[in-house]
């Protein structure tokens, strides 16, 4: 066996000058390859860990996410990074970052389970994690939904209940009273515009208007695909029966501008003091809350006279769908085991339950404790949302979820087929004509992304 050999050391005794210039061109070296790797060496290295993540509608719980990230990447000596960027930037950001390989660690996922499926052989396993977090807050709420090929490849994160919100000053005007069906909903609506005050319902190119026309379409029997994940179920005379409904909504009971809305429309309609009610999380009522918005003409505060109910009910069922928003950790990021550690830190009874108490209750995680929350019970206008909870389900419902069933969402296909028949461009029959054509195609493989 060779003898080591032992550190060389220069000893200012007997140093030559040679010996001198050759240790010092030595060490030069050695600054000049720290240089030109543009990194400092191993043991000076700082690790650091990125989220992306969606804003959201109620700041404050963007607010206590940081709170808890940077706590986190304190006590664990992490430089952290949380970027946040709006909800319909989100799809070309993953996109993108799958695309180059490189990016954020940590993902949200959303606006449905689907992203699992589309982007499912660049997501880590969460197996190890879902099974650690479960059980800490009394399980999940419906675990089979959340499965994508039989895996976790997402841990369900939060979803945003949608409850109706109605202004209870303007129902006494019309001489109601608190409307549970759609066809309450339709008479209530009709009555408002006349007087100026219009329900609203976003029916173009937004998460709203996907929400709220799965959820009547849902309520009069009709679907989109059936519980096999195969067959495309839009032709039938449920969904005709529902078209005609959507159309009298339209055209009785709301303005036309409801085509171009996006996310955040129905919230103004509802506080400019023009809606007499909509469809969406509570986010409108906190808005007005926070910001003591005034009745137009009166000195009365908007959120004393807006009242929350639950999402209506049809003629066959009481269904609705939300954002499912989802947190994953992409394979290629260099920070898994890290990414794990913070999700688990999240996910923890404590950290979850100021989280949610940020939000006022308008991100609800999918976890059966976080439903019995204290907060919803701490003001009269959250006590619908657990209710509403109960009857939400994935938006590709009673078909499980797949990356078919997310780009029916991200495309659009239900609200432009009851938008085309509602303005008058196409007949029931060519839009639902059309939009089996696109969901066929879609099923079949058409428009994947990477």
């Amino acid at each position: 066996m060779a003898r080591p050999t032992a550190p060389t050391t220069l000893d200012s005794r007997r140093v030559s000058r040679r010996q001198f210039l050759g240790a010092a061109a030595g060490a030069a070296t050695g600054v000049s390859g720290i240089l030109a790797a543009g990194k400092a060496p191993a043991f000076a290295q700082t690790r650091e860990l990125t989220f992306l993540t969606v804003a959201s509608f109620v700041p404050e719980t963007d607010k206590e996410l940081k709170r808890q990230f940077d706590e986190w990447g304190a006590k664990n000596k992490v430089k952290v990074r949380l970027d946040m960027i709006a909800h319909l930037q989100l799809q070309t950001k993953k996109a993108a970052e799958v695309q180059s390989r490189s990016g954020h660690d940590l993902t949200a996922l959303g606006p449905g389970l689907g992203d699992a499926d589309l982007y499912f052989d660049y997501l880590v396993d969460l197996n190890d994690v879902a099974a650690d977090v479960a059980p800490k807050n009394g399980g999940w709420l419906n675990p089979n939904d959340y499965l994508i090929r039989g895996k976790w490849k997402l841990l369900p994160w939060w979803l945003p209940p949608f409850p109706m919100a109605v202004r209870t000053d303007l129902l006494e005007q019309i001489g109601e009273k608190n409307p549970d069906t759609w066809e309450d909903w339709l008479r209530i609506g009709k009555k408002g515009k006349a007087i100026g005050h219009p329900f609203g319902a976003a029916m173009g190119h937004s998460g709203d208007a996907n929400v709220t026309l799965l959820s009547i379409m849902w309520s009069y029997g009709a679907s989109y695909i059936a519980k096999d994940g195969q067959t495309v179920t839009v032709n039938s005379k449920e969904m005709r029966q529902v078209m005609e409904f959507v159309k009298r909504l339209y055209t009785e009971a709301m303005d036309p501008e409801v085509l171009a809305w996006d996310d955040a429309s129905n919230n103004r309609c509802l506080n400019a003091g023009k809606c007499i009610g909509i469809h969406n999380p509570i986010s409108a009522y906190e808005s007005a809350k926070k910001d003591k918005v005034l009745v137009p003409g009166t000195q009365r505060e908007i959120a004393d006279v807006i009242d929350h109910v639950n999402t209506p009910r049809g003629p066959v069922d009481r269904k609705t769908t939300t954002g499912y928003w989802c947190v994953g950790i992409w394979n290629f990021s260099k920070n898994v085991d890290l990414a794990k550690d913070f999700l688990r830190y999240h996910f923890q009874p404590g950290n979850l339950s100021k989280w949610v108490e940020a939000g006022h209750g308008f991100n609800m995680p999918f976890l059966t404790n976080l439903t019995k929350h204290p907060v919803y019970k701490s003001d009269r206008q959250y006590r619908f949302i657990p209710e509403v909870a109960k009857v939400s389900v994935p938006p590709s419902w009673p078909g499980p979820t797949t990356a078919a069933s997310q780009q029916v969402w991200d495309l659009y296909i239900i609200p432009d087929m009851f938008a085309q028949y509602a303005t008058g461009k196409m007949t029931a029959d060519q839009a639902i004509a059309w939009s089996e054509k696109e969901i066929l195609e879609i099923y079949a493989g058409r428009k994947r992304r990477p």
